[in-house]
Protein backbone atom coordinates (compact mmCIF):
# COMPACT_ATOMS: atom_id res chain seq x y z
CA UNK A 1 0.00 0.00 0.00
CA UNK A 2 1.61 3.15 -0.70
CA UNK A 3 1.17 6.18 1.81
CA UNK A 4 1.27 9.45 0.57
CA UNK A 5 3.04 11.98 2.88
CA UNK A 6 1.86 15.46 2.40
CA UNK A 7 4.87 17.65 2.04
CA UNK A 8 6.24 20.08 4.94
CA UNK A 9 4.98 23.09 5.29
CA UNK A 10 7.22 25.80 3.80
CA UNK A 11 8.85 28.12 6.55
CA UNK A 12 8.26 31.44 6.46
CA UNK A 13 11.13 34.08 5.20
CA UNK A 14 11.69 36.94 7.28
CA UNK A 15 13.97 40.06 5.63
CA UNK A 16 15.37 43.36 6.59
CA UNK A 17 14.65 46.13 3.79
CA UNK A 18 15.06 49.67 3.89
CA UNK A 19 12.14 51.85 2.39
CA UNK A 20 9.16 50.79 1.22
CA UNK A 21 10.25 51.55 -2.37
CA UNK A 22 10.94 47.94 -2.63
CA UNK A 23 7.98 46.72 -2.37
CA UNK A 24 5.36 47.08 -5.24
CA UNK A 25 2.59 49.76 -3.69
CA UNK A 26 -0.06 47.32 -4.66
CA UNK A 27 1.24 44.28 -2.72
CA UNK A 28 2.14 47.31 0.16
CA UNK A 29 -1.58 48.05 0.48
CA UNK A 30 -3.25 44.69 0.74
CA UNK A 31 -1.75 44.66 3.99
CA UNK A 32 -2.54 48.04 5.26
CA UNK A 33 -5.59 48.09 7.22
CA UNK A 34 -5.15 51.29 8.45
CA UNK A 35 -3.81 55.08 6.96
CA UNK A 36 -0.69 55.65 8.82
CA UNK A 37 -0.18 52.29 6.75
CA UNK A 38 -0.10 53.44 3.59
CA UNK A 39 2.42 52.63 1.05
CA UNK A 40 2.44 56.15 -0.89
CA UNK A 41 2.43 58.05 3.02
CA UNK A 42 5.62 55.47 3.86
CA UNK A 43 7.40 56.61 1.01
CA UNK A 44 6.59 60.34 1.18
CA UNK A 45 8.07 60.17 4.33
CA UNK A 46 10.84 58.41 3.52
CA UNK A 47 12.00 61.22 0.83
CA UNK A 48 11.60 63.77 3.88
CA UNK A 49 14.75 61.66 5.36
CA UNK A 50 12.87 59.13 7.36
CA UNK A 51 15.12 56.10 7.18
CA UNK A 52 13.46 52.89 7.04
CA UNK A 53 14.35 49.61 8.20
CA UNK A 54 11.74 47.14 7.65
CA UNK A 55 10.93 43.78 8.30
CA UNK A 56 9.04 41.49 5.69
CA UNK A 57 7.60 38.11 6.20
CA UNK A 58 6.62 35.80 3.29
CA UNK A 59 5.20 32.46 3.02
CA UNK A 60 3.86 29.90 0.04
CA UNK A 61 1.40 32.36 -1.01
CA UNK A 62 3.98 35.56 -0.63
CA UNK A 63 3.78 38.48 0.86
CA UNK A 64 2.41 37.56 4.20
CA UNK A 65 3.56 40.61 6.83
CA UNK A 66 5.22 44.44 6.49
CA UNK A 67 6.71 45.27 9.89
CA UNK A 68 7.36 48.99 9.40
CA UNK A 69 9.81 50.39 11.41
CA UNK A 70 12.18 52.95 11.25
CA UNK A 71 15.68 53.95 12.43
CA UNK A 72 15.52 57.50 14.50
CA UNK A 73 19.02 59.38 14.74
CA UNK A 74 17.94 62.67 15.87
CA UNK A 75 16.12 65.72 13.12
CA UNK A 76 13.30 63.95 12.54
CA UNK A 77 9.79 65.06 13.27
CA UNK A 78 7.84 63.21 16.27
CA UNK A 79 11.12 61.75 17.41
CA UNK A 80 10.89 58.71 20.12
CA UNK A 81 13.58 60.66 22.11
CA UNK A 82 10.72 63.56 22.55
CA UNK A 83 7.27 61.33 22.28
CA UNK A 84 8.49 59.07 24.77
CA UNK A 85 10.44 60.93 27.35
CA UNK A 86 9.00 64.02 26.94
CA UNK A 87 10.12 66.71 29.50
CA UNK A 88 12.10 63.70 31.00
CA UNK A 89 14.63 64.39 27.92
CA UNK A 90 16.96 66.69 29.51
CA UNK A 91 17.19 65.08 33.16
CA UNK A 92 18.43 61.75 30.70
CA UNK A 93 20.54 64.18 28.58
CA UNK A 94 22.39 65.34 32.04
CA UNK A 95 22.63 61.80 33.34
CA UNK A 96 24.04 60.74 30.26
CA UNK A 97 21.22 58.61 28.70
CA UNK A 98 20.73 59.27 25.41
CA UNK A 99 17.67 56.76 23.59
CA UNK A 100 19.35 58.08 19.53
CA UNK A 101 19.86 56.05 17.55
CA UNK A 102 16.96 54.28 18.16
CA UNK A 103 15.06 51.28 15.85
CA UNK A 104 11.05 52.65 16.53
CA UNK A 105 9.04 50.34 15.20
CA UNK A 106 6.21 52.45 13.82
CA UNK A 107 4.86 54.23 10.73
CA UNK A 108 5.77 57.79 10.65
CA UNK A 109 3.77 59.83 12.71
CA UNK A 110 1.74 56.65 13.66
CA UNK A 111 0.32 56.50 17.31
CA UNK A 112 0.23 52.67 16.55
CA UNK A 113 2.94 50.16 16.56
CA UNK A 114 1.84 46.69 14.78
CA UNK A 115 2.89 44.55 11.96
CA UNK A 116 0.72 45.08 8.58
CA UNK A 117 -0.91 41.63 8.40
CA UNK A 118 -4.23 42.29 6.42
CA UNK A 119 -5.82 40.46 9.31
CA UNK A 120 -4.23 37.31 9.86
CA UNK A 121 -2.42 36.60 13.08
CA UNK A 122 1.54 35.21 12.88
CA UNK A 123 2.44 32.07 14.46
CA UNK A 124 4.40 32.54 17.65
CA UNK A 125 8.00 31.63 16.03
CA UNK A 126 7.35 34.04 13.09
CA UNK A 127 6.78 36.87 15.63
CA UNK A 128 10.13 35.74 17.31
CA UNK A 129 11.78 35.39 13.79
CA UNK A 130 10.65 38.84 13.21
CA UNK A 131 11.89 40.26 16.81
CA UNK A 132 15.28 38.82 15.92
CA UNK A 133 15.20 40.57 12.52
CA UNK A 134 14.29 43.97 14.02
CA UNK A 135 17.20 43.47 16.31
CA UNK A 136 19.75 42.19 14.11
CA UNK A 137 18.99 45.51 11.88
CA UNK A 138 19.25 47.52 14.76
CA UNK A 139 22.41 45.66 15.13
CA UNK A 140 23.71 46.78 12.27
CA UNK A 141 22.34 50.61 12.19
CA UNK A 142 24.37 51.23 15.82
CA UNK A 143 20.74 51.90 17.41
CA UNK A 144 20.98 51.95 21.22
CA UNK A 145 17.10 49.93 21.24
CA UNK A 146 14.51 48.88 19.51
CA UNK A 147 11.31 50.23 20.96
CA UNK A 148 7.93 49.59 19.78
CA UNK A 149 6.21 52.85 21.66
CA UNK A 150 2.52 52.31 20.75
CA UNK A 151 1.51 48.29 21.52
CA UNK A 152 -2.17 48.26 22.06
CA UNK A 153 -2.61 46.02 25.18
CA UNK A 154 -4.83 43.93 24.05
CA UNK A 155 -2.20 42.47 21.46
CA UNK A 156 -1.49 39.40 23.93
CA UNK A 157 0.84 37.53 21.17
CA UNK A 158 3.26 40.46 20.09
CA UNK A 159 3.29 41.57 24.31
CA UNK A 160 3.90 37.42 24.93
CA UNK A 161 6.71 36.93 22.64
CA UNK A 162 8.33 40.62 23.69
CA UNK A 163 8.47 39.31 27.25
CA UNK A 164 10.10 35.92 26.26
CA UNK A 165 13.16 38.07 24.56
CA UNK A 166 13.36 39.88 27.82
CA UNK A 167 11.70 43.16 26.68
CA UNK A 168 10.51 45.68 28.95
CA UNK A 169 6.84 46.46 29.03
CA UNK A 170 5.31 49.45 30.26
CA UNK A 171 2.37 51.69 30.04
CA UNK A 172 2.54 53.96 27.20
CA UNK A 173 -1.02 55.81 27.62
CA UNK A 174 -4.47 55.12 26.17
CA UNK A 175 -5.56 56.75 22.89
CA UNK A 176 -9.13 58.00 22.48
CA UNK A 177 -10.37 55.09 19.57
CA UNK A 178 -14.41 56.00 18.40
CA UNK A 179 -16.19 53.16 16.76
CA UNK A 180 -18.21 54.29 13.74
CA UNK A 181 -21.51 53.29 14.96
CA UNK A 182 -23.66 55.42 12.43
CA UNK A 183 -24.48 55.88 9.11
CA UNK A 184 -25.24 59.28 9.38
CA UNK A 185 -23.60 62.47 11.47
CA UNK A 186 -27.26 63.18 12.63
CA UNK A 187 -27.86 59.74 14.03
CA UNK A 188 -24.20 59.90 15.59
CA UNK A 189 -25.70 63.49 16.96
CA UNK A 190 -28.56 61.75 18.58
CA UNK A 191 -26.85 59.01 19.93
CA UNK A 192 -25.43 61.36 22.96
CA UNK A 193 -26.71 62.99 25.87
CA UNK A 194 -28.49 65.68 25.76
CA UNK A 195 -25.85 67.92 27.08
CA UNK A 196 -23.61 66.51 24.52
CA UNK A 197 -25.69 67.50 21.46
CA UNK A 198 -25.81 70.77 23.20
CA UNK A 199 -22.07 71.42 22.98
CA UNK A 200 -21.99 69.80 19.35
CA UNK A 201 -24.46 72.00 17.79
CA UNK A 202 -23.24 75.28 19.81
CA UNK A 203 -19.70 74.13 18.21
CA UNK A 204 -20.94 73.93 14.83
CA UNK A 205 -22.73 77.08 15.42
CA UNK A 206 -19.75 78.87 16.23
CA UNK A 207 -17.96 77.63 13.17
CA UNK A 208 -20.32 79.58 11.11
CA UNK A 209 -20.63 81.98 13.09
CA UNK A 210 -16.49 83.36 13.66
CA UNK A 211 -16.94 82.75 9.61
CA UNK A 212 -14.80 79.83 9.20
CA UNK A 213 -14.94 78.00 6.39
CA UNK A 214 -14.15 74.29 6.01
CA UNK A 215 -12.36 72.04 2.97
CA UNK A 216 -11.64 68.70 2.83
CA UNK A 217 -8.99 68.16 -0.63
CA UNK A 218 -6.73 65.48 -1.79
CA UNK A 219 -5.01 68.21 -3.70
CA UNK A 220 -3.48 71.18 -1.53
CA UNK A 221 -0.40 71.72 -3.40
CA UNK A 222 -1.47 75.59 -3.24
CA UNK A 223 -1.82 75.13 0.41
CA UNK A 224 1.25 74.15 1.31
CA UNK A 225 3.15 76.84 2.36
CA UNK A 226 0.13 78.10 4.95
CA UNK A 227 0.39 74.54 6.33
CA UNK A 228 3.75 74.68 6.82
CA UNK A 229 3.38 77.84 8.68
CA UNK A 230 0.36 76.73 10.78
CA UNK A 231 2.40 73.87 11.49
CA UNK A 232 5.74 75.02 12.70
CA UNK A 233 3.88 77.94 14.58
CA UNK A 234 1.81 75.51 16.60
CA UNK A 235 4.63 73.47 17.26
CA UNK A 236 6.89 76.03 18.78
CA UNK A 237 4.11 77.24 21.07
CA UNK A 238 3.29 73.81 22.39
CA UNK A 239 6.59 72.31 22.66
CA UNK A 240 9.16 75.49 22.92
CA UNK A 241 11.38 74.74 20.35
CA UNK A 242 11.53 74.89 16.15
CA UNK A 243 9.70 72.04 14.56
CA UNK A 244 12.22 69.39 13.25
CA UNK A 245 10.12 68.79 9.86
CA UNK A 246 11.89 69.68 6.54
CA UNK A 247 10.86 72.76 5.01
CA UNK A 248 9.22 71.30 2.55
CA UNK A 249 7.67 68.61 4.20
CA UNK A 250 4.04 69.62 2.98
CA UNK A 251 5.15 70.55 -0.57
CA UNK A 252 6.62 66.76 -0.61
CA UNK A 253 3.09 65.22 1.16
CA UNK A 254 0.76 67.18 -1.62
CA UNK A 255 3.11 66.09 -4.67
CA UNK A 256 2.63 62.69 -3.40
CA UNK A 257 -0.87 63.15 -3.96
CA UNK A 258 -1.12 60.15 -6.86
CA UNK A 259 0.16 57.83 -4.96
CA UNK A 260 -2.14 58.37 -1.73
CA UNK A 261 -5.74 58.77 -2.92
CA UNK A 262 -6.72 57.95 0.65
CA UNK A 263 -4.84 61.13 2.23
CA UNK A 264 -7.36 64.29 2.38
CA UNK A 265 -6.25 67.18 4.22
CA UNK A 266 -8.42 69.44 6.07
CA UNK A 267 -8.46 72.61 6.62
CA UNK A 268 -10.06 75.46 7.88
CA UNK A 269 -9.65 79.65 6.77
CA UNK A 270 -10.62 82.37 8.15
CA UNK A 271 -10.45 84.68 5.33
CA UNK A 272 -7.50 83.95 3.70
CA UNK A 273 -6.06 82.75 7.20
CA UNK A 274 -5.20 79.14 7.55
CA UNK A 275 -6.34 78.72 11.78
CA UNK A 276 -6.66 74.49 11.88
CA UNK A 277 -5.44 71.58 9.75
CA UNK A 278 -5.10 68.12 9.92
CA UNK A 279 -3.93 65.43 7.46
CA UNK A 280 -6.97 62.15 7.37
CA UNK A 281 -5.55 59.11 5.77
CA UNK A 282 -8.41 56.59 5.12
CA UNK A 283 -7.44 52.60 5.61
CA UNK A 284 -9.81 49.90 4.96
CA UNK A 285 -10.43 49.24 8.75
CA UNK A 286 -9.02 52.81 10.56
CA UNK A 287 -9.47 56.44 9.56
CA UNK A 288 -6.11 57.93 10.70
CA UNK A 289 -5.46 61.66 11.68
CA UNK A 290 -1.85 63.32 11.71
CA UNK A 291 0.04 66.97 11.66
CA UNK A 292 -2.36 68.73 13.17
CA UNK A 293 -2.00 72.08 14.00
CA UNK A 294 -4.23 75.40 15.16
CA UNK A 295 -3.99 78.64 15.22
CA UNK A 296 -3.69 80.12 18.83
CA UNK A 297 -6.90 81.59 18.75
CA UNK A 298 -8.36 78.41 17.90
CA UNK A 299 -6.15 75.52 19.53
CA UNK A 300 -9.17 73.71 21.62
CA UNK A 301 -12.52 75.36 20.47
CA UNK A 302 -14.80 74.31 17.62
CA UNK A 303 -12.51 74.60 14.81
CA UNK A 304 -10.09 72.08 17.09
CA UNK A 305 -13.16 69.57 17.27
CA UNK A 306 -14.18 69.98 14.14
CA UNK A 307 -10.88 68.88 12.40
CA UNK A 308 -9.99 66.17 14.60
CA UNK A 309 -13.72 64.73 15.45
CA UNK A 310 -16.68 66.04 13.33
CA UNK A 311 -15.15 65.92 9.80
CA UNK A 312 -13.42 62.73 10.20
CA UNK A 313 -16.46 60.89 11.19
CA UNK A 314 -18.06 62.68 8.24
CA UNK A 315 -15.16 61.23 6.03
CA UNK A 316 -15.82 57.78 7.83
CA UNK A 317 -19.88 57.18 6.75
CA UNK A 318 -18.61 58.46 3.46
CA UNK A 319 -16.34 55.34 3.02
CA UNK A 320 -17.77 52.87 5.03
CA UNK A 321 -14.69 52.91 7.71
CA UNK A 322 -15.48 51.35 11.06
CA UNK A 323 -13.11 52.93 13.68
CA UNK A 324 -11.21 56.24 14.01
CA UNK A 325 -8.09 56.63 15.81
CA UNK A 326 -8.65 60.07 17.44
CA UNK A 327 -5.57 59.85 19.21
CA UNK A 328 -3.98 60.58 22.84
CA UNK A 329 -5.06 64.15 23.29
CA UNK A 330 -7.95 65.80 24.42
CA UNK A 331 -9.44 62.69 26.30
CA UNK A 332 -12.03 64.04 28.43
CA UNK A 333 -13.72 65.83 25.42
CA UNK A 334 -13.15 62.84 23.34
CA UNK A 335 -14.59 60.39 25.54
CA UNK A 336 -17.56 62.53 25.87
CA UNK A 337 -18.13 62.78 22.54
CA UNK A 338 -18.44 58.90 22.00
CA UNK A 339 -14.61 57.33 22.01
CA UNK A 340 -13.68 54.70 23.74
CA UNK A 341 -10.22 54.47 25.66
CA UNK A 342 -7.75 51.70 24.39
CA UNK A 343 -4.64 50.83 26.54
CA UNK A 344 -1.13 51.15 25.40
CA UNK A 345 2.06 49.75 26.28
CA UNK A 346 6.01 50.37 24.92
CA UNK A 347 8.46 47.08 24.01
CA UNK A 348 11.84 47.96 25.19
CA UNK A 349 15.07 46.06 24.37
CA UNK A 350 18.76 47.71 24.96
CA UNK A 351 21.40 46.32 23.03
CA UNK A 352 23.16 46.55 25.59
CA UNK A 353 22.59 45.41 29.50
CA UNK A 354 23.52 48.64 30.93
CA UNK A 355 21.35 50.27 28.33
CA UNK A 356 18.41 48.25 28.71
CA UNK A 357 18.21 48.31 32.51
CA UNK A 358 18.48 52.13 32.67
CA UNK A 359 15.95 52.31 29.46
CA UNK A 360 13.13 49.85 31.86
CA UNK A 361 13.55 52.03 34.60
CA UNK A 362 13.13 54.94 32.86
CA UNK A 363 10.04 54.38 30.93
CA UNK A 364 8.72 53.15 34.34
CA UNK A 365 8.86 56.67 35.63
CA UNK A 366 7.75 58.03 32.07
CA UNK A 367 4.98 55.69 32.46
CA UNK A 368 3.98 57.07 36.17
CA UNK A 369 3.91 60.41 34.39
CA UNK A 370 1.50 59.63 31.49
CA UNK A 371 -0.58 57.61 33.89
CA UNK A 372 -0.90 60.86 36.18
CA UNK A 373 -1.87 62.79 33.19
CA UNK A 374 -4.30 61.22 32.24
CA UNK A 375 -6.11 60.87 35.54
CA UNK A 376 -6.05 65.06 35.48
CA UNK A 377 -6.97 64.90 32.13
CA UNK A 378 -10.18 62.36 32.34
CA UNK A 379 -11.39 63.18 36.11
CA UNK A 380 -14.43 61.50 37.10
CA UNK A 381 -13.53 59.45 34.00
CA UNK A 382 -10.72 58.00 34.73
CA UNK A 383 -10.56 54.24 35.69
CA UNK A 384 -7.93 51.72 37.02
CA UNK A 385 -7.85 49.54 34.69
CA UNK A 386 -6.96 52.33 31.64
CA UNK A 387 -3.77 52.32 33.05
CA UNK A 388 -3.01 48.35 33.80
CA UNK A 389 -0.10 47.88 31.90
CA UNK A 390 3.20 46.21 33.85
CA UNK A 391 6.41 47.07 34.18
CA UNK A 392 9.42 44.48 33.84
Amino acid sequence: MTVLCAPPPVADEVVAIDGARRIPADDWNRLARRGFHLHGWCTAAERCGWQGRHVVVSGAEGLRAIVPSYLVAGGVAHDLHDRWLGPLRGAAARAGLGLRPVLSVQAPFAQCSEPMTGGEALPAGTLHRVFAALEAAGDRAGARAVVWPFVDAARGDLIAAARERGYAVVYSGAAAWLPVRWPTFEEYLNSRSKSVRRTVRADLRALAAACVRTEAVSDFDAAAGDMDRLYRDAFLRRNGRPAPTPGDLFARLAAAAPAVPERVAQLAWQGDRLVGMSVNLRGADVLDGALAAFAADHAGGPVYYHDLCYHPLRLAFGHGIGAIDLGASALYAKVLRGAVLRRRVALVHGRSRMVHKALAALGAVVARRVEAKERRALGALWHPAIAAGEGR
